[in-house]
């Protein structure tokens, strides 16, 4: 009977340190709004849950004494608080402070480079190039019009490179603007015939 009452004794102690406590509470943010989704932890452990929709959250969890729990959620700071877990179920309840995410400026600088600048220049064509092209009469422009995205489109003087338009692109030879690379836009002036790769730098 002794050993009966001990074996009792020792199964109810055992019970009752392996027995779950029931956290529960809820999590708004500053303006005291409902925080659906946000995940609710024990630190440190596997034991944690996730907020319904109406903010609030419920979970067993086996660790005992002073633990930390902690809420966090999408674009709000992480919050910790410390709870002394025993017996009895624990309430507690959260609410998050708005994260706010400062951009910095992003900064977009290009360099001019020549013909024959070959480090900066993703393109370079020889004059070897230029007269061996088919169909561009050793012509510079009607060469530029052959490179992968640049297309000429109607009567527009310049180029269209990956869409946009004909303006914004432009030709320079040699650091000088090309203002009609393909041909006059007023009607019986005289115009070039083509520019010679071998007259500038950079492609002979």
């Amino acid at each position: 009977m002794k050993k009966w009452m001990i074996s009792l004794i020792m199964t109810l102690l055992v019970t009752g340190i392996k027995a779950q406590i029931r956290v529960t509470g809820s999590v708004k943010d500053q303006k005291g709004r409902i925080l659906a989704g946000a995940n609710i932890v024990v630190k440190g452990s596997y034991d944690g849950t996730v907020s319904d929709s109406t903010g609030s959250f419920s979970f067993k969890t086996y660790e005992k004494g002073k633990q930390f729990i902690v809420a966090s959620s999408i674009g709000n700071k992480t919050v910790e608080q410390e709870v002394n877990i025993d017996s009895l179920p624990v309430q507690i309840d959260f609410v998050l402070k708005e994260e706010i995410s400062e951009l910095k400026a992003v900064t977009v600088t290009a360099g001019s480079f020549e013909a024959g600048d070959k480090k900066r220049a993703a393109t370079v064509l020889s004059s070897l190039d230029v007269y061996t092209t088919g169909g561009a009469n050793a012509d510079i422009s009607a060469v530029v019009k052959t490179l992968p995205g640049a297309q000429q489109v109607g009567e527009q003087e310049g180029l269209f490179v990956r869409g946009g338009a004909g303006y914004e692109a432009k030709q320079f030879i040699d650091g000088t603007l090309v203002n009609n690379p393909f041909f006059a836009s007023v009607p019986d002036i005289a115009s070039r015939g083509r520019f010679a790769p071998a007259l500038f730098k950079g492609t002979g």
